[in-house]
């Protein structure tokens, strides 16, 4: 039988509780033998007064001095005993919840792989569209608003974009799918990565990527872009017409997926509890920095990595941090190469 979330939940605050308790114990002990040893002093002192008469008051002086050794001796020998006993503890708390924060980051990285993995599998088979293919083939009023129509139908089903676009080999955007939300009809977007890469793939299975990234085209939400070519004919040889782009609500994942999985550590822990999604170089790509500056973390040296996967950062031999972490292992054809970061400052909330 699992250890049960309580259990887990509790384990930190028992050891320490147990340790309180037994060193409160442990100094009662010794203040009790402090008044007995002083007792068989006392007796000691009257037993010689009063001479012959207080030869069996010596022998139970004695005997209280004895047993006031012998009482010393075990106190010695518990209070190592626990201390021993408390680091121990303390240690496999620490590796069960090092542990347990690089599982999270696992999940964390895994849900962000496999979530990202359909926007890249949206973006290529949408550029296959009949419809697309025909409004770049002949782009006037007609063809353009049934492209922007069919856009926005497809934007019904998928509410994690904020929207879809189309653009031309110039980077002018032709239509996209809520004209009414998003008015960047006729803006360029040329200079922007994704759809640099898009113009430059050689098939219709290939696709660009930028982000995060705050722009105008989703009234500055921060976005994920991928891209794809459209081909003549929807084929994925077929001569480059234009390029296909996805807006996609980074915030709605990234951010809600560091955000629960906090939530759930923080209901096993009094400790605080922070979660980041990074590039290889500690380039925080989730939470995005509200001023615009790429924010960078410290990340574990590989040799600082326990092989379960987190690190313990000590002070004066007791651990402060805990910092677990998990590098995409990517999901089918589709890899990010970020890294999940959650560290718990141990005893700091």
């Amino acid at each position: 039988m699992g250890v049960n979330v309580a259990s887990r939940v509790n384990m930190g605050t028992l050891i320490h509780s147990v340790q309180e308790t037994l060193e409160n114990s442990i100094e009662s002990i010794s203040l009790i033998n402090s008044d007995l040893k002083v007792l068989a002093i006392n007796a000691k002192i009257q037993a010689a007064r009063a001479g012959t008469v207080g030869a069996g008051f010596s022998v139970v002086a004695d005997e209280m001095d004895k047993l006031s050794s012998h009482t010393v001796a075990i106190i010695d020998s518990l209070s190592g005993n626990v201390k021993s006993a408390v680091q121990s503890l303390i240690g496999l708390e620490s590796q069960t919840r090092g542990r347990r924060l690089s599982q999270m980051a696992s999940t964390c990285i895994d849900l962000v792989d496999r979530n990202l993995y359909e926007r890249s599998c949206n973006v290529r088979w949408w550029a296959t569209d009949s419809t697309l293919v025909a409004a770049l083939a002949e782009p006037d009023d007609k063809t353009l608003q049934f492209a922007s129509e069919r856009l926005g139908m497809l934007l019904e089903s998928y509410t994690v974009y904020f929207d879809l676009v189309l653009c031309d080999l110039n980077g002018t955007i032709l239509c996209n799918s809520r004209p009414d939300q998003y008015r960047c009809t006729g803006q360029n977007v040329g200079q922007y990565e994704w759809f640099k890469q898009a113009v430059k793939s050689s098939s219709g299975s290939e696709y660009g990527f930028e982000g995060p990234l705050k722009t105008d085209l989703a009234q500055g939400q921060n976005i994920l872009v991928y891209s794809c070519g459209v081909r003549a004919g929807g084929h994925a040889r077929g001569k480059l017409l234009g390029v296909f782009g996805v807006m996609f609500n980074w915030d709605g994942l990234g951010l809600e997926v560091l955000h629960q999985a906090e939530v759930a550590l923080s209901k096993e822990t009094e400790n605080q509890v922070e979660a980041f999604l990074c590039r290889p170089d500690g380039t925080v790509v989730s939470p995005v920095n509200t001023e615009g500056r790429a924010k960078k973390i410290a990340l574990p040296a590989l040799d600082e990595i326990s092989p379960d996967g987190f690190k313990e950062q000590k002070e004066r031999g007791k651990s402060i941090s805990l910092t677990g972490t998990a590098v995409s292992q990517g999901f089918k054809t589709y890899k990010t190469g970020w890294i999940a970061v959650i560290t718990e400052n141990v005893g700091k909330r």
